[in-house]
């Protein structure tokens, strides 16, 4: 390590313990079924019932890793370690191949809950059963904090070391500032942000972290939602994109408005023209010269709001010009800006309260790091955790 970025005092590589399990917020079990408590994890999509269901039988998971969607869909497996996220899986195997389901992410576990059922009952009945065929019972695994549905997850295997860095030390290592597009899916407007953070490759680099061997980096939000990316995002440049002006709502009006624009440009910037200097994969910590807002937890939509103190900026691997958000089209506005499903719609991958990165493929025989229930203590600390692949 880098004695000269990074103080050796203040970056721990340590061991970390699975926290212990947690109950609901009004202290009160559940009755079966009802799970009213779920969660303080990611939700994902359509709604809660199998998240309800498990902790309904198992009230003490409230909150934990196990509260969510990996404890039944898999994430990508090679070579036998874990290389992406289940999220990733799920998403490009929806989204990249007409007429596949997201039943197809099932692991064994959650094979067996469907199977049996997909209900409270149906996890009782599968409970001395041993769905990824390690050895131990599901019930055994679900008490130890381990997925029961992973071989990978063993009750009696240690936690993966991780390195602590603060943002103070993030800020002590370099700087890096890029004026970009973030250009979103679904809501009304488009962004043009200038960023100021590090670039992950330098963050990497000043910890003197091997990243031979790496397929990639999976980024870990506090309510456990993760978006995995190639290990070319992190060694090399994005393109260089161009600029679009006059596609606010002051040029275009309330209805046909979809680009918000910072109050300041950068220098010799105009319609059409390349923008300037190199774009990276990094850690955000300011927008605009303006200091990233903690997230928090929505607890009614169960959804990140906020940005920081941390987010992961994502430059458009394949630059175009920006369109409005899918739920804002057809807009009958005629200029040709509508959603295009084709373009990079790059917002989706910057996730936002960036508490851990993990370098991907994990190494064999150590457990996934506990983010959900590990995780808002970072934020709050002001700090990312950096684990797996080349951290021994």
């Amino acid at each position: 390590m880098r004695v000269a970025t990074l103080s050796k005092a203040l970056i721990s590589l340590s061991m970390v313990l699975l926290a212990g399990f947690v109950l609901s917020c009004s202290g009160e079990s559940p009755e079966e079924g009802e799970g009213e408590g779920s969660s303080r994890s990611y939700k994902g999509h359509q709604n809660d019932m199998d998240s309800n269901n498990l902790v309904g039988v198992f009230p003490s998971l409230v909150g934990t890793r196990l509260d969510d969607c990996q404890t039944c869909h898999s994430g990508k497996i090679e070579g036998g370690r874990l290389v992406g996220s289940s999220c990733d899986n799920c998403h490009e195997l929806l989204l990249r191949e007409i007429g596949r389901t997201a039943l197809e992410t099932l692991n064994g576990f959650g094979r067996d809950y469907l199977a049996s059922g997909r209900s409270p009952a149906a996890l009782q009945g599968i409970e001395e059963g041993d769905s990824d065929g390690d050895g131990f019972s599901n019930v055994e695994e679900l008490w130890a904090g381990r997925y029961p549905g992973s071989d990978l997850s063993l009750p009696n295997q240690p936690v993966a070391k991780i390195l602590t860095v603060s943002l103070e030390e993030l800020k002590a290592v370099s700087s890096h500032r890029q004026f970009m597009l973030v250009n979103n899916t679904q809501q009304q407007f488009d962004d043009y942000v200038t960023w100021e953070g590090i670039r992950v490759k330098d963050l990497l680099d000043a910890l003197d972290i091997d990243l031979e061997g790496a397929t990639g980096i999976t980024v870990i939000a506090p309510d456990g939602y993760m978006k995995s990316l190639p290990i070319e995002y992190v060694e090399n440049p994005f393109p260089q994109p161009s600029f679009y002006s006059g596609l606010d709502v002051g040029s275009l009006g309330a209805d046909c408005g979809l680009v918000s624009y910072p109050e300041i440009l950068p220098e010799g910037i105009s319609d059409g023209s390349r923008i300037g200097g190199e774009h990276w994969l990094m850690l955000g910590y300011e927008r605009n010269g303006t200091p990233l807002d903690a997230v928090g937890l929505d607890v009614a939509e169960g959804r990140i709001v906020g940005e920081g103190p941390l987010r992961v900026v994502v430059p458009q691997e394949n630059p175009g010009m920006p369109d409005r958000g899918s739920r804002f089209s057809p807009s009958g506005c005629g200029d040709g800006f509508d959603f295009r499903a084709d373009a990079d719609h790059n917002a989706g991958s910057m996730v936002r309260g960036v508490i851990a990165i993990r370098i991907d493929p994990m190494p064999v025989g150590v457990e996934e790091f506990d983010y959900v229930n590990g995780g808002w203590a970072y934020v709050n600390a002001g700090q990312v955790i950096i684990y797996g692949h080349g951290i021994g």
